[in-house]
């Protein structure tokens, strides 16, 4: 799933640093079910946090970034920092940050003055409490308050090869790969002969395998485009009792896949950008250092080479040199 291409579009909601004792994984989950896209991202010595967040505005153009201004993060003095994001995207910044809760009400009135006031973030300045499942509700809240699922009201995961689906209609066998799925509809692209389905037609015992989970839905037939030279026919989702939707097994099933194929093809992505962006300033650095460097420390083996190597990683660099 990782190497499926990423949509760009849309809100992508970024919880930077969080603490995982608060706020779980599990949030994201439960998020992701009411239509919000949303991510974790950490800290590392990777590649710094600076840059990851320099990397998502690059990509996305509509980004909320909550930060955790309670973890210590190397060099970042957290209102600086923000005060400096403000400055730079203004409008585009739109940013939130969360603290565990602070029994001094004079301390909760100064972070609130500093980050809301002064700074002028947009997002909200939000006390976690120490029992996760509140916090879940709270940011709930605050993600449609912040109108963090931008215009979907769900949302969809693009198909790779992984998923799969068949049916029978007036006694034949249909096969089809799945091109997209949300909790409420998915399409599909028919192999060999497409059957002709009116519009509206209810079908029943649909089996898909969504990479590997397996389940059997019912939808309807709503609608037939022709995309390039693919005919993509489209359904809605109907639950057993004939209701719009799926039956809540099933959607739990289903929003689980779209939820980590999501994760999966975001984790990818920022994974082969933050590679770059690490390879890019060890370059920077090799260059800087070359142009410093003594004819006795361009030596190979030399024991000022080994120092370098070792204080500054540049063997690489020694490498080609030699």
């Amino acid at each position: 799933m990782g190497d499926t291409p990423l949509d760009v579009t849309g809100v992508k909601t970024f919880f930077v640093v969080p603490d995982l004792s608060l706020f779980p994984e599990e949030n994201l989950r439960h998020f992701c079910l009411q239509g919000f896209e949303t991510y974790f991202l950490e800290s590392d010595q990777y590649c710094p946090l600076e840059s990851k967040i320099e990397i998502l505005f690059s990509i996305f153009q509509q980004v909320i970034l909550f930060f955790n201004i309670d973890r210590e993060v190397h060099g970042i003095d957290w209102p600086t920092y923000i005060r400096s994001l403000q400055n730079k995207y203004g409008a585009r910044a739109m940013i939130g940050v969360m603290y565990c809760k602070r029994n001094n009400f004079e301390e909760v009135r100064r972070l609130e003055r500093l980050y809301l006031y002064d700074i002028g973030i947009v997002c909200g300045c939000i006390s976690l409490e120490y029992q996760k499942a509140k916090n879940l509700s709270l940011f709930l809240s605050v993600l449609v308050a912040n109108q963090a699922n931008g215009q979907r009201k769900y949302i969809r995961a693009i198909c790779d090869s992984g998923f799969k689906m068949n049916m029978m209609y007036r006694g034949k066998q249909f096969l089809g790969s799945l091109r997209d799925i949300s909790i409420s509809h998915f399409s599909c692209v028919f192999q060999g002969e497409c059957p002709e389905l009116p519009l509206h037609e209810k079908l029943y015992d649909m089996q898909m395998s969504l990479h590997g989970v397996l389940m059997k839905v019912n939808a309807v037939f709503c609608l037939k485009r022709v995309l390039v030279n693919d005919e993509i026919s489209v359904f809605v989702f109907r639950s057993s009792d004939d209701r719009e939707g799926l039956d809540p097994d099933l959607m739990v099933k289903v929003n689980g896949v779209i939820f980590n194929s999501l994760q999966a093809c975001m984790m990818y992505r920022l994974k082969t950008e933050f590679d770059n962006e690490r390879q890019r300033q060890l370059r920077e650095r090799q260059s800087k250092i070359a142009a410093q460097l003594t004819p006795e420390e361009l030596v190979p083996n030399s024991k000022a080479a080994e120092r370098l190597v070792k204080e500054l990683d540049v063997a690489k660099l020694l490498e080609t040199i030699g």
